[in-house]
């Protein structure tokens, strides 16, 4: 939802149900870790980055696809120039293409893949992702200088719906991607989405389970075993790690001091901050900043 809000005012999924824009981002842009409930494809077309998936940092450069399933908390940092596709897509864009994928369901990779992927450049996904990307550019262009009719507009919009759903198909063909029967339904992933949002709005002051519970009106039991089949982790360690991620930010992006990175994100004692962080990412806090910070 963030990436919509800062970036896409006028296409966000909850009305469209797919979103899809080529983007440029300069050397050591930073987007801040964050979470939703749609889908998310990312493929880099030039450019190297730090992508973090949950708990891991991985490195991406030219030619990459990454597949973010929905509440996967992720950010990025780019190295150098990074020239990309973002797609970003709903429950209901899925549903509305078959009948037979309803809520039980949810798209993911297969195993405990990550999702990150070097496509065959001469291969069909290749070939549908340039496709996007050519027709992204030609809507960004003409809409800048104010050319597009709304036949064109409608036309571009049913292209890219096709691409898309080629796209996602050839993922699965190819076993990019599988679908699963989820123990959360992808109705109580929307349920819990106000809560990532109210969670996120509130890293430095975090929000206790009694009051989660009410957000999403479930019981302190019920809430308890549904969020760790939504996240796979406890409400209070999920908290934390946001948390800590935050920091991440603030310790690559700024020049605060340790202690304060720690009241940024509503600790005021430095070495329950070390602790956590390094219970989190098996270093300091000073340590991650230099291992880390783009020179």
């Amino acid at each position: 939802m963030q990436y919509q809000n800062t970036f896409q005012q006028l296409e966000q999924p909850s009305q469209t149900f797919l979103s899809c824009h080529t983007y440029y981002g300069k050397t050591n842009d930073v987007f801040p870790r964050h979470c939703h409930s749609y889908y998310e494809i990312s493929y880099i077309m030039e450019g190297r980055r730090f992508e973090t998936l949950n708990n891991d940092r991985y490195e991406v450069n030219d030619n990459t696809l990454i597949f973010i399933p929905p509440l996967t908390i992720h950010n990025l940092q780019n190295i150098s120039p990074v020239n990309d596709i973002v797609i970003q897509f709903s429950h209901k864009y899925l549903r509305n293409s078959s009948v037979l994928f309803d809520n039980r369901y949810v798209i993911k990779p297969p195993g405990k893949h990550i999702g990150i992927y070097k496509p065959d450049p001469s291969d069909d996904i290749c070939r549908i992702l340039k496709s996007i990307f050519d027709l992204c550019e030609v809507r960004k262009i003409s809409t800048e200088k104010n050319q597009l009719s709304l036949i064109d507009n409608v036309r571009i919009d049913f292209s890219l719906n096709s691409l898309c759903l080629q796209l996602i198909s050839c993922m699965l063909k190819e076993g990019l991607l599988r679908i699963e029967e989820s123990s959360a339904s992808y109705s109580d992933i929307e349920n819990f989405d106000l809560l990532f949002r109210e969670i996120l709005a509130n890293i430095s002051n975090p929000i206790n389970m009694q009051a989660a519970c009410q957000i999403v009106g479930l019981s302190y039991s019920h809430f308890s075993r549904t969020f760790e089949k939504i996240t796979g982790y406890h409400y209070t360690y999920f908290c934390n790690l946001l948390r800590i991620r935050y920091a991440e930010e603030l310790l690559l992006s700024t020049s605060l001091s340790i202690s304060e990175v720690a009241e940024a994100i509503g600790i005021n004692t430095i070495s329950y901050f070390t602790r956590l962080f390094k219970q989190i990412n098996g270093i300091t806090p000073s340590q991650y900043r230099r291992k880390y910070q783009a020179k």
